[in-house]
């Protein structure tokens, strides 16, 4: 056979193999990957969610960035507790690694207070065992929102708080409450607003995933992964983040 016509026949078995390939692969099922719940980097907070004030009004959390600023330092922390178990406690925090955090997030809004970076505290109360830090047994996850009760539990944890930020220990002048944690928690299939737990990092597995410092852009996007998971009195302690590693990233995004 002369070599054109081997030719030939070599670029028609190539041509055949492509053939079959691309038919087998196309009928292969395709893999499905699910969306990790909660917000990812460069989506947008949506307006409908909320935190309380001080007053337990209502706020849309977007609606509370500045016109003139670059990056929002949304900080979840674990806020006032009524009564702290002995032992490792050092604080009026409930959450020792909140409490532990304050010195990194304190540096921080005093490296940016003449930047326009906006820092938001959202205190959250100890949902999940109030009975452990002086609040009655299921406080908050377990009463409706219309609850007295609910009202009355919520006004003692924001007061409390608020007197930690007047004493200067909360470095931040704008804290927002969040009493059922409906930042975070993620809803049952027909129970709380669409999004609740939307600013949990899905790759948590703490219980209460504070603290947890989200940088926000000026129009409600996700800059970046959060910073989580400092827990202070492990064995050893894992310190995931340092206030080097905070102030570089925000610096990152105001030039």
């Amino acid at each position: 056979m002369n070599q054109p016509m081997n030719r030939v026949l070599s670029l028609l078995s190539v041509l055949l193999i492509s053939i079959v390939c691309l038919t087998t692969a196309s009928a292969q099922p395709r893999l499905q990957v699910e969306k990790p719940y909660g917000y990812q980097v460069g989506e947008k907070i949506e307006e409908a969610v909320q935190v309380l004030d001080s007053n337990l009004q209502p706020h849309s959390l977007v609606g509370l960035i500045k016109p003139e600023t670059k990056v929002v330092v949304l900080v979840g922390f674990g806020g006032f507790a009524t009564q702290v178990p002995k032992g490792r406690f050092r604080g009026p925090l409930w959450c020792v690694d909140s409490f532990d955090d304050l010195a990194v997030q304190r540096a921080l809004v005093a490296a940016f207070r003449r930047a326009p970076v906006q820092f938001i505290g959202i205190a959250v109360p100890p949902v999940y065992n109030p009975a452990a830090y002086g609040y009655a047994e299921n406080a908050f996850l377990g009463l409706p929102d219309t609850s007295a009760e609910l009202l009355a539990n919520t006004r003692r944890f924001i007061d409390g708080t608020q007197e930690e930020i007047r004493r200067g220990l909360i470095p931040f002048k704008e804290v927002y409450y969040d009493p059922k944690y409906r930042l975070a928690e993620k809803p049952g299939p027909s129970d709380g607003p669409s999004w609740q737990g939307k600013l949990r990092w899905h790759l948590d597995p703490r219980k209460y995933g504070l603290p947890i410092i989200w940088l926000i852009g000026p129009n409600g996007e996700i800059l970046q992964e959060p910073f989580i998971s400092n827990e202070y009195d492990s064995d050893p302690p894992q310190i995931n983040y340092q206030y080097s590693d905070v102030k570089a990233a925000i610096e990152k995004y105001l030039n």
